[in-house]
């Protein structure tokens, strides 16, 4: 299963870009087949060598470190037969990656905590993973994080939970608060034709550019554009039907939000060339950021000034509806090779709880995947300092996570591939560039994983 989750890997890369993933494709296949023949070896030295404690991987972020480093050694004064073993995820070309060489050799943690949606469905479909809506205390762990709802409505795969999602990055619209008042401008847009009358009135007269949009090819960059106003414009819905193996981008909402890029681009409101910061260094006048950007900018520019308000919506979206929005999370999973599944999974109970939240939201600042973030009063304090961040808390209820597909890379590989970059550099129509990515797409689902 571990070969067939890397010849997946392989071939999303090769996707992408062929000339420089057939050399990721010779790297990745000479390490595996080279550390494939150590896994005997590795697998006997870790028996002699096994001990009591706990490896535990997190992403390799200094915010989220300081948080981690504290909780770990909180649990190891107070477990001291059964610590935990802490470390970030090693560098390497992504996390997924290095995580599926380790798997491969046997080296990899018991518990990591950097792990999104679609990935966890590859690994569990590899059976790597363990089901943990079947481990003790499961339920009442998230009915006492006030997540159950979250868990039941969005993170089931084949029937199981594989991953608990630790935080939760929703995106909203930043406009510059001092374009806006230098035209006077007191109301925001709600829709894409308010948005253009805006930036006819804003960028000719200010020379800015109107809207950030990341160029980029990469796979996961579609999440915090695209799919982002997708999912506003389809009132929430998915863009893929994992169940029916459906493809949903040339329905209204898709076709809608492709117009409305390629509108962009063609009437020269974003450049078709990358600006690092372009918004924060006052090149633009709007832009999609989440909830994990507010702390970012405010460190390395304290002087800018911004307005955050709701994404904007086709023409068609009835006024008095809600705005959706995407949110970004990353969780938790427990390996099926973990040495001690019971003591693993009691840190893992133990890890979810409010004091800890509380300092998770305190020290990095995104938001704990919770129903009761702006209702909870170990939370006021927080919100009271930090209005922005509360703006954001406050689209939880509307906001709506990827969709849990192992085919995740491959889909936006494809989005990339057939949509994304036809539209920016102007070379299909909106409807043929939707159509060509909806077929495609729908041919690898109903393939299969």
């Amino acid at each position: 299963m571990i070969w067939h989750l890397f010849r997946k890997k392989v071939k999303s890369i090769v996707d992408e870009s062929f000339g420089e993933s057939m050399i990721k494709y010779l790297t990745i296949l000479a390490v595996f087949i080279t550390v494939t023949t150590m896994v005997m070896s590795c697998h006997s030295s870790k028996a002699e060598n096994d001990t009591k404690n706990i490896s535990y991987w997190t992403a390799p972020s200094l915010e989220l470190s300081k948080f981690e480093s504290k909780v770990v050694e909180e649990w190891n004064l107070s477990h001291p037969d059964s610590r935990i073993d802490w470390k970030t995820i090693p560098a390497g070309t992504t996390s997924e990656e290095v995580l599926l060489t380790a798997i491969a050799t046997r080296t990899g943690p018991d518990i990591c905590s950097n792990i999104f949606g679609g990935f966890a469905a590859q690994l569990a479909d590899a059976k790597v993973l363990v089901a943990l809506d079947t481990m003790p205390g499961f339920w009442d762990v998230m009915e006492k994080r006030n997540m159950a709802n979250i868990i039941r409505n969005n993170w089931f795969y084949n029937d199981h939970v594989y991953v608990i999602p630790v935080y939760v990055n929703p995106e909203q619209m930043w406009y510059n608060k001092k374009m806006l008042d230098k035209q006077g401008i007191t109301e925001l847009p709600r829709t894409y034709l308010e948005f253009f009358t805006l930036l006819d009135e804003v960028c000719t007269s200010q020379n800015v550019y109107g809207l950030t949009v990341d160029i980029s090819s990469k796979w996961y960059k579609r999440w915090f554009d695209y799919l982002t106003l997708y999912a506003a414009a389809a009132g929430g819905e998915p863009y893929i039907n994992v169940k029916e193996k459906e493809a949903l981008f040339d329905n209204q909402a898709g076709i809608a939000v492709t117009e409305f890029f390629f509108n962009v681009f063609e009437k020269g409101y974003a450049p078709r060339f990358d600006i690092q910061d372009g918004f924060q260094k006052e090149m633009f006048l709007a832009s999609i950021k989440g909830a994990g950007d507010i702390t970012r900018v405010k460190r390395m520019y304290p002087d800018l000034e911004y307005v955050i308000a709701p994404l904007i919506v086709p023409d068609y979206y009835p006024v008095n509806a809600p705005v959706y929005t995407m949110a970004e999370s990353k969780g938790m999973v427990l390996f099926n090779n973990a040495h001690n599944k019971e003591q693993a999974w009691d840190f893992m109970k133990w890890y979810f709880n409010d004091s800890h939240d509380s300092l998770w939201l305190e020290l990095t600042n995104y938001l704990p995947a919770r129903e009761d973030l702006v209702s909870n009063p170990i939370f006021t304090e927080y919100f009271n300092n930090n209005p922005d961040i509360k703006s954001y808390a406050e689209t939880l209820d509307f906001s709506v996570p990827l969709v849990l597909t192992p085919q995740t890379v491959e889909i936006q590989t494809i989005l990339n591939r057939e949509l994304w970059q036809p539209i920016i550099f102007g070379l299909k129509t909106p409807s043929a560039a939707s159509r060509d990515a909806n077929q495609t797409i729908r041919r690898i689902l109903k393939s299969g994983p």
